[in-house]
């Protein structure tokens, strides 16, 4: 699949222009309570003889009221007084987290002693007033030690805890431990909820997300990941306040970050229950991956298109279509699918490798195959290359991070792959002349077409082909067809087409070949008759199939491949265009005497191009 979930060209006005999704007004507006932002449902704290909470503060007073209280906990108050809490990044509300955690939701707060964690560090975030340093102390110290409903210390148990920024936290009763932090005074009673001190930060562990931005050699990876992020207005799910001048304004705005990223790659690397494997290139392997795949989204600023149809009565209509980009919208566009290209296949669920675990994908030989979360599939011993011999992944909290400092992808494995055009659909068919064509699906025994890196079929194996039969208008006519082929790159490839021998005149065809397609040098395509190569049947200009093998009524039972160019390179790329792309005209080319020997009826099965190594 060639550049499975890709950078589409619709994000590319996205890339040009990061527009201010979220008007002032919805800012000027902005409030309402935590209650509209969560949505929680508050249960009662549960008791039994087993827990031991405080009964001088059970049910009196507030969680932010005991550890304002708590001299020991005064710096981890005054990170709660100064933070306000964010229904999504950067969209904060007027509460602040001791509001939250004064108001009657119910919470487990494991709050840090002083000097147990790296209050200045916090405190210099928060001075800062950026709303992404603000964010962080929220997400790394804040939702890191806060969870939803009770959670008491209780004999034995041990349970995974889910935390309010969604990190997953081992709660050891037997050990009074809460992810290795030391819990030095358990099960203190709140009205809204449960209160442990704890001697130590609960570590935090990033996503795979959320790694990059703290590696230094990570960091070409890390702003391409950034620019492909976006936060929305979300009207429906947001809560409509008063008109005023004429405009909407709204009481409470809901904001949806996400990333075109998580579709090139088909991975969500931001969620927290999911186990990817991630290769992360350094640097300068990012460097050499742009390097590789540039050449094949080599685009022209403009292509001039003549874009026909047959109407039904067998006429011919063109128009003439133009796409043309500006500086920017070019710049925009190559930058785009270049890294959308080299990066959409470095990811791997891990989950989903059936038989191997995460330990064993870099060990060459452990695994025969491993498949990206975009769809591309790699053999061994290619897939354990990718990693660059790095055997010691770094664990983060939904995944492991491979990282490698050469980018080992190749591109007629990756983001170059083959392409197939199916004849018998009409989508794939800009004209035709002479004839009418007829879709047909029926049964063959095939026997090797193409070759090791094409549509190969095991000997005798019975398959469904589908063709198109161009049935003439006349005895004396030759037909022809006219395909479209779609979201080639600047690349090289072999090209065939599968002819199917015609089992009614039982003759071969003879047939030409022409390539319309764009050049650097000029707007409009240009056309090229294709010779025969070397050593295949036909001709010059005129190329035949034959029958790969005939069975006992005299029946040809295989589909031909005929090699109509050899490594043949498109000058310009069309991926993702839509008014602009090559065409393959396949035309039948018979004399009259001739008939004798060969059929007028052309019965194609697909067109293939074999993507080559560079």
């Amino acid at each position: 699949m060639q550049l499975s979930s890709a950078y589409h060209l619709k994000y590319v006005k996205i890339l040009i222009l990061k527009s201010n999704i979220m008007n002032k007004k919805h800012i000027k507006y902005l409030q309402g309570s935590v209650i509209g932002a969560a949505c929680i449902v508050a249960f009662a704290s549960c008791t039994d003889d087993h827990f031991d909470i405080n009964p001088d503060v059970a049910g009196r007073t507030t969680l932010w009221e005991n550890i304002q209280s708590n001299e020991n906990l005064s710096q981890f108050a005054e990170i709660l007084n100064k933070v306000h809490y964010s229904k999504s990044k950067g969209v904060s509300t007027p509460q602040t987290y001791s509001d939250l955690l004064n108001h009657d939701q119910t919470f487990t707060v494991w709050a840090p002693e002083n000097g147990s964690f790296n209050y200045n560090y916090y405190m210099d975030l928060i001075n800062t007033e950026n709303a992404d340093s603000l964010y962080k102390v929220e997400t790394n110290l804040l939702q890191n030690h806060i969870t939803r409903f009770s959670k008491v210390m209780s004999g034995a148990d041990s349970t995974d805890i889910a935390l309010l920024n969604n990190k997953v936290a081992v709660f050891n009763s037997a050990k009074g431990t809460i992810k290795g932090a030391k819990i030095v005074d358990a099960n203190i009673g709140a009205s809204n909820g449960i209160l442990h001190i704890v001697d130590g930060n609960i570590a935090y562990q990033p996503n795979i997300y959320e790694y990059f931005e703290s590696v230094a050699d990570l960091d070409s990876l890390s702003k391409y990941l950034k620019s492909t992020e976006r936060t929305e207005f979300n009207e429906n799910a947001s809560t409509q306040g008063p008109t005023i001048d004429g405009e909407i304004t709204w009481v409470d705005s809901v904001m949806y970050t996400t990333n075109d990223y998580f579709y090139i790659s088909g991975a969500y690397i931001n969620s927290e229950d999911s186990s990817y494997v991630m290769i992360m290139p350094t640097n300068k392997a990012w460097k050499e991956g742009l390097d590789k795949a540039a050449p094949f989204f080599n685009y022209k600023k403009k292509y001039t298109q003549q874009i026909s149809s047959t109407t039904a009565d067998g006429t011919v209509t063109t128009t003439t279509e133009t796409t043309e980009f500006t500086d920017v919208e070019f710049d925009s566009l190559k930058n785009a699918e270049i890294k959308g290209a080299m990066a959409g296949s470095l990811v791997f669920n891990a989950k989903y490798q059936y038989g191997y675990n995460y330990t064993q994908f870099p060990v060459e030989g452990a695994c025969d195959s491993l498949t990206s979360t975009n769809g591309v599939t790699f053999y061994k011993p290619y897939c354990a290359r990718l990693f660059d011999g790095n055997t010691n992944p770094v664990t983060l909290s939904n995944g492991y991070g491979y990282i490698v400092d050469n980018y080992n992808f190749v591109a007629n494995q990756t983001w170059m792959s083959d392409r197939k055009v199916e004849a018998e659909y009409t989508t794939n068919v800009e004209t035709y002349t002479r004839c009418t064509p007829s879709a047909v699906r029926y049964y063959k025994n095939i026997s090797g077409v193409l070759n090791e890196e094409g549509d190969t079929i095991a000997k005798d194996s019975t398959v469904e082909i589908g063709i198109m039969k161009t049935i003439q208008t006349s005895s004396a006519s030759n037909p022809d067809v006219t395909f479209k082929l779609k979201n080639l790159l600047s690349g090289t490839y072999d090209i065939y087409v599968l002819v199917a021998y015609n089992d009614e005149a039982k003759k071969p065809n003879r047939f030409t070949a022409r390539l319309s397609y764009h050049n650097e040098d000029r707007d409009n395509a240009t056309t090229e008759t294709l010779k025969v190569p070397e050593g295949e049947p036909g001709s010059g200009s005129y190329f035949e199939n034959r029958p790969t093998c005939v069975d006992e009524n005299g029946n040809a039972c295989g589909v031909d491949s005929v090699l109509l160019a050899k490594d043949f390179k498109f000058p310009v790329c069309y991926y993702g265009l839509d008014k602009a792309y090559v065409t393959l005209k396949l035309a039948s080319y018979v004399s009259s005497s001739q008939t004798s020997n060969y059929t007028r009826e052309l019965w194609i099965d697909k067109i293939v191009l074999i993507a080559k190594d560079e």
